[in-house]
């Protein structure tokens, strides 16, 4: 056994000379913390690749910048987040369908020059080739939209919900605590609310671009039942109505917002008042049952107008343009002659045109009326300028341009050209 022990021994030393002596080495016999370069690769090697390639594609944008920058504009800008970034659709043309199961001709309008409804379900804006700029669904009972240029706001009347938005985006959507009557939004987005009161009959609070409170005003004599703003949101006109002597009495109040008490009030016997603007031109026009009125608010004077026995079958007030009514002999609405009136409250036509008429608008020299089964355009003067048939279930129409109309059907908007 010592014997073969010695021959172990001299056989390992003999292993040991020989693997000394060989010139290359098996990583088997390295140790596990040995196995690296005797050059390691620079650590901030990736540090210093990323930089280069930032510089490097900041550098090309630059360049892409510079060669289009006059295609930079927010509205391109805009278009390229809204279309090919969270890719929504340009739109296939219109007629389109919309959302929900019904839109009221109160609730169909223009946004910044392009079609704008609520529905029972949803508050949309569609561009000029019905793509869907904006789709919001809500949970009102009864949605009302008021539209003001650049600016609208939905609001659930006889309730306290309330929607602030723009052409692509909502600016605020909120509660107040009283159930609303009425609400306006002026053009630089300052809007007023018209609620109930527990106090008083009723009550206006007017709100910021950033939703607090600016002013408000108490009601005590009449029951409140529409509000407008003047476009830069320092004015509002307002309607309400109160029983005296057994007979209706209706009131149209001017507000400063600067001062606590009233700017202006005025009295109107057997008229209920149905709607009421404040004019871009600093005027305002009401419309009602029995008869109209335009207020000179820089005079402090009322005009009234006389429907003289007829009956009110549609109107538009636009706040740029002016008013225009149209008025039947017969109770249901056949036989229709249109009168409008300038932002000064001069007449400027009167045209009889034979037709019951459904819904009307006012753009510069024309008048346009939706019949039954078409659109007539008049001049001034009263001459015939255009004609576009219509689809017999359509309800409303707004200008799109000078030759062209959005229509709101019954299940559907249209865009006809009358040219």
């Amino acid at each position: 056994m010592k014997k073969n022990k010695g021959r172990y021994r001299n056989d390992e030393e003999k292993l040991e000379k020989k693997a000394s002596k060989r010139k290359y080495m098996s990583y088997e016999d390295v140790p596990l913390e040995d196995y690296r370069d005797e050059e390691p690769i620079p650590t901030d090697l990736t540090k210093r690749f990323l930089k280069m390639f930032l510089i490097l594609f900041i550098s090309v944008v630059a360049v892409l910048a510079l060669m289009n920058i006059d295609k930079l504009t927010p509205d391109n800008i805009a278009h390229w987040f809204q279309y090919d970034l969270l890719g929504k659709s340009e739109g296939d043309g219109y007629p389109t369908g919309f959302a929900g199961s019904s839109v009221s001709s109160g609730n169909f309008d223009l946004i910044s020059g392009v079609p704008v409804y609520c529905s029972d379900t949803s508050i949309a804006v569609l561009n000029n080739n019905a793509g869907i700029l904006q789709e919001v669904q809500h949970s009102y009972a009864s949605p009302m939209l008021s539209a003001n240029n650049s600016h609208a706001i939905v609001y659930n009347l006889n309730a306290t919900g309330y929607t602030v938005f723009k052409k692509d985006s909502i600016v605020r959507t909120g509660s107040v605590k009283k159930k609303i009557l009425s609400a306006d939004i002026s053009s630089n987005g300052i809007y007023a609310i018209l609620t109930r009161s527990d106090d008083y009959l009723s009550r206006l609070t007017v709100y910021r671009t950033d939703g607090l409170e600016k002013y408000s005003y108490s009601f005590a004599d009449y029951y409140m039942n529409r509000v407008s703003v003047n476009k830069d949101g320092s004015r509002a006109v307002l309607t309400g109505v109160s029983a005296r002597n057994g007979g209706l009495i209706s009131v149209i109040y001017v507000l400063d917002f600067t001062q606590d008490n009233y700017m202006q009030k005025y009295e109107v016997e057997d008229t209920f008042f149905y709607d009421i603007k404040y004019l871009d031109n600093g005027n305002a026009f009401a419309a009602g049952d029995e008869s109209a009125v335009f207020i000179n608010v820089n005079e402090g004077s009322i005009k009234p107008i006389n429907y003289n026995s007829r009956t009110l079958t549609s109107y538009m007030i636009r706040r740029d343009q002016g008013a225009v009514l149209s008025l039947s002999l017969n109770p249901d609405g056949r036989s229709c002659d249109i009168i409008s009136y300038n932002t000064d409250g001069n007449r400027d036509c009167e045209i009889s045109t034979g037709k019951r008429i459904i819904s009307l608008d006012i753009r510069g020299n024309d008048r346009a009326v939706l019949t039954p089964d078409s659109i007539l355009v008049f001049d001034r003067e009263g001459s015939l300028k255009g004609k576009a048939d219509t689809d017999t279930d359509s309800r409303k129409i707004v200008y799109c341009d000078y030759n062209s109309f959005y229509v709101l059907g019954k299940s559907r908007i249209s865009q006809l050209n009358a040219g």
